[in-house]
């Protein structure tokens, strides 16, 4: 299974731009942890960071691709997946980092307000077709993120989409340059072939005893017994592990999101009375005192009407709009913290006048009880509080020099499952490549550094033993070398053939005369074009892309030897070629002129060799 999904690895995630993609957000999908991770450099990809969530959301995606490819019983714990989707995860961020500094070198600026209207426009956000305020505030409070947040994430998915739709605008092809393609492609042949491999050869060989050495002492890491190493691994899985979370931590997480809970917007009117309008203080102070009386009896906005001085709201029942905390002075958003709806104030002094303010609604209130938020918040704490175990852990082991009784008493110490594993090659190790290279290097009495396994999974290896490479004995391999070195004179004998003038005629009696062969066919075939299943591709690009008629060929091949003649050609057409055929020759055209652009850009930017991956639990050790 393994080998299959590296062999169909191009393309699952791969190039996602071709065909030009209608670009999904990726931040809508954004997962809980989010909250904790929205803001820390988890990798970094030339000049530009990438945070755990946008690294794990990437992650996700790939996951779900590779289930939708080879179906939900994906093993992700498997250590040969899991390098399969850390490779595809790097490259799929290293494609969109290449196209997002493609539409930066191009120094356009996207205007802040037209990202603002682009993300209201957003499904997410939509109710009835109209953006709707709350929803927003609502996704703003679940994934802990600012609004310049957001608008920042959104800003890269703009410059991607917009990057993709600039490299296609100069991706189409021309109708001749179409038209000379299918007459290629439609072009038939008749032709004859054979194809010779060392099998053939009846030539008698004898490999001697100094070609047998020769060939042992110059290939010696083809009989190489690899390093073998024996290990303890101490597994940390959250699921195992006992991580309670006291009623006071839950309490106090709880009363923190409370805290940061953003505040609700209020709208407010106000009665203004203004003392330039009124000649001496007491009349300014009657007037006050006359509204304060009636204000608690009478509507407000009646009391607008009837002695507000100010004539830009009078009309409007003395309207201000809405305030998030920061749109009034100072004076004023101390006393509107304090009001709920249709609470009225008492009299507000500023700049000489004063001012009886109303709240007239809330928007974006949100109340949310513990209960609602209790197994989040429980997630989150035992997130923390693995993340602290494995800290701990890996400080007390890392690079320290244990005896295997210590290492064994300090697994039972913590209640913590160890596994032996004996004698295994790096080939065998339970993990990723990239843990199997750290396991590889850990001194002998020493632990590893933490081997992420997954999100929720670390584990530490304790190396024990160690036996070195060695190299199989000439005589336990003398017949495996004899038959390469005979391999190898039969090889050498094809391309004797293949420098030989003397071949004139592709024929089975002919060539046998001529050269110790035996055992193929000589095949022969009318009109066949490009498309032929009779060919392998490698023999139909040969033999296509060669305009000689008449005349025998020969090839050496990874197989071994091609010998073919082209005996007669028919002109292909175009006109032939159904339209819905030509239009799939036209997508595939622009589909090669998007990788090539996109394979320039990603050469020029260098991003494979730039891109790294934080272990975020190695900082601290340090």
């Amino acid at each position: 299974m393994i080998s299959f999904l590296r062999e169909r690895l191009q393309g699952i995630v791969a190039f996602s731009f071709l065909g030009v993609v209608a670009l999904t957000f990726a931040f809508l999908g954004l997962p809980t942890f989010a909250q904790t991770f929205s803001v820390n450099e988890y990798a970094k990809i030339g000049k530009y960071s990438i945070s755990q969530s946008e690294y794990f959301r990437s992650k996700t995606q790939v996951e779900e691709n590779l289930r939708s490819q080879f179906g939900e019983g994906l093993n992700f714990s498997d250590p040969a997946i899991i390098d399969i989707v850390s490779n595809l995860t790097n490259n799929s961020i290293i494609e969109k980092y290449t196209l997002i500094n493609f539409f930066d070198d191009l120094n356009a600026d996207i205007p802040g307000t037209f990202i603002e209207t682009e993300l209201s426009k957003l499904e997410a956000f939509q109710v009835d077709g109209k953006f709707n305020q709350d929803l927003f505030k609502q996704y703003l409070i679940n994934f802990n993120l600012t609004k310049e947040d957001l608008m920042e994430d959104f800003e890269s998915d703009l410059k991607l989409s917009l990057a993709v739709s600039l490299l296609n605008a100069t991706a189409s092809s021309y109708d001749n340059s179409i038209n000379q393609y299918l007459d290629i492609l439609t072009e038939r042949r008749s032709i004859s072939f054979v194809e010779l491999e060392a099998d053939n050869v009846t030539k008698d060989f004898i490999a001697d005893e100094n070609e047998i050495k020769d060939y042992y002492n110059n290939n010696l890491e083809q009989f190489s017994i690899p390093e073998k190493r024996s290990f303890l691994v101490l597994d940390l899985d959250k699921s195992k592990m006992n991580l309670e979370i006291s009623d006071l931590e839950l309490e106090e997480a709880y009363n923190l999101f409370v805290q940061n809970l953003p505040d609700p917007e209020k709208r407010v009117s106000h009665i203004m009375i203004i003392r330039d309008n009124y000649s001496t203080d007491q009349e300014y102070q009657e007037k006050v005192t006359l509204v304060t009386n009636e204000i608690e009896n009478a509507e407000f906005s009646d009391l607008v009407k009837n002695y507000s001085d100010d004539l830009g709201t009078r009309d409007t029942d003395g309207d201000l709009g809405f305030t998030n905390g920061e749109v009034f002075p100072a004076e004023f958003e101390s006393v509107i913290t304090g009001l709920s709806q249709n609470d009225v104030s008492s009299a507000v002094s500023y700049e000489s006048n004063t001012h009886f303010l109303k709240v007239t609604e809330i928007k974006g209130l949100i109340e949310v009880a513990l209960e609602d938020k209790k197994t989040e918040l429980l997630n989150e704490l035992q997130q923390i509080k693995f993340e602290d175990e494995v800290a701990q852990i890996s400080s007390s082991l890392t690079f320290s020099n244990f005896n295997m009784e210590e290492a064994i008493n300090f697994a039972e110490s913590r209640n913590l499952e160890l596994k032996d594993y004996a004698e295994l090659s790096a080939d065998d190790f339970p993990f990723n490549f990239e843990n199997s290279s750290l396991l590889s290097t850990t001194e002998v009495n020493n632990w590893s550094s933490p081997l992420e396994i997954g999100f929720d999974n670390y584990s530490f290896a304790y190396v024990y033993d160690v036996k070195d490479k060695t190299y199989k004995e000439l005589s336990d391999v003398r017949i495996s070398v004899q038959e390469d070195v005979l391999e190898i004179k039969k090889t050498d004998y094809l391309n004797e053939i293949y420098a030989s003038s003397n071949i004139t005629i592709l024929d089975k009696d002919a060539l046998g005369e001529l050269f110790e062969i035996d055992g193929f066919q000589v095949e022969n075939f009318k009109g066949i074009n490009r498309s032929t299943s009779l060919l392998s591709k490698d023999v139909v690009a040969q033999i296509f892309n060669d305009p000689d008629v008449g005349l025998i060929k020969k090839e050496i091949t990874p197989k071994g030897l091609l010998l073919y003649v082209t005996e007669n050609r028919i002109k292909g057409d175009y006109t032939n070629v159904s339209e819905e055929d030509r239009l799939a020759i036209v997508e595939e055209s622009k589909r090669t002129n998007l990788q090539l652009a996109f394979n320039e850009l990603r050469a020029k930017y260098s991003f494979d060799e730039k891109i790294s991956v934080s272990n975020q639990f190695a900082n601290q050790n340090l």
